[in-house]
């Protein structure tokens, strides 16, 4: 993000927030900040990488994948039962 997005979310939010809303957003910020520096990700190696490349190679030759078009389907069929579950939801609330 640029500084000058930053420095207008800062006045953004000095002119809208508490003193403390603005301690307990510095809080929740900081904890989160220190949080994420707890991660020391590593880059693979080629080793490391051509291994995998090995497994997901083994996994379909051993035919352990999921095809295409059976992960489409599945994936529609959630998206309609949600879109489904959602409607009768909103049926409901509006026979109340």
């Amino acid at each position: 993000m640029s500084t000058a997005t930053l420095n207008s979310l800062l006045e953004y939010l000095y002119g809208t927030l508490s003193r403390n809303d603005m301690r307990w957003v510095a809080d929740h910020l900081m904890e989160h900040a220190n949080r994420e520096e707890d991660y020391d990700l590593k880059p693979y190696t080629m080793e490391e990488i051509n291994a995998m490349l090995d497994a997901a190679e083994a996994d379909i030759a051993a035919g352990r994948t999921t095809p295409h078009e059976d992960s489409m389907r599945q994936a529609r069929e959630r998206i309609a039962l949600k879109a489904h579950m959602k409607r009768e939801e909103s049926v409901m609330a509006g026979s109340i």
